[in-house]
């Protein structure tokens, strides 16, 4: 409903981003994009970052896929560059399913970006970025969900949770592996 969101719509994009350049010095642009629990960009993923980064954009944060998908610089042959994070996944997740992939859901990222500005030409540039693991645990008794760092979470609250008995994978070993996965060796 145009009255609720924005639409993926080249033209309004543009002029949005456009608009936005008049008035900040740094453009994050934040879509609803992907498809839901795949840890890979799609290529209409990469064709509207390519277009984000085209129109302006600095920073994409990427949502939807209620799974984290690979960060990543763009840079075309003008030397425009954006940073895309395509998905942080879930922060809170309470799912209903069960099997093989709720685990996955359980892990999610929070973006971690550091902006600067050079002081003799006004710049503003990405000084450092990367990402944080998150872990939400559900207890057994689903009466309270955490979100917890993947290195404070263990394998005996993995054992003591919902998603255990959803989705026997749910272990911190099956967490890191995953992250390596698909994060690789991103600064956190």
């Amino acid at each position: 409903m145009p009255y609720l969101v924005n639409l993926m719509k080249d033209k309004l994009i543009k002029e949005d981003i456009e608009a936005a350049k008049e008035v900040a010095d740094f453009v994050i642009i934040c879509p609803h994009w992907g498809t839901e629990y795949v840890h890979k960009a799609t290529k209409n993923q990469r064709n509207w970052a390519k277009f984000f980064m085209e129109c302006g954009a600095d920073l994409c944060i990427g949502t939807h896929p209620h799974v984290i998908e690979p960060v990543e610089w763009m840079e075309n042959e003008e030397g425009d560059r954006m940073l895309v994070y395509y998905s942080l996944g879930n922060f809170v997740n309470s799912t209903a399913s069960t099997g093989e992939g709720v685990a996955n859901r359980m892990l999610g990222a929070m973006a971690t970006v550091t902006i600067g500005k050079d002081r003799k030409d006004g710049t503003v540039y990405i000084k450092e970025y990367g990402a944080e693991p998150l872990v939400t645990y559900v207890p057994n008794s689903g009466k309270a969900i955490a979100t917890m760092h993947l290195d404070e979470f263990t394998n005996e609250l993995a054992l003591k949770s919902m998603t255990y008995q959803k989705d026997p994978n749910f272990s911190v070993e099956f967490l890191q592996q995953l992250w390596q996965e698909v994060m690789g060796n991103l600064p956190n």
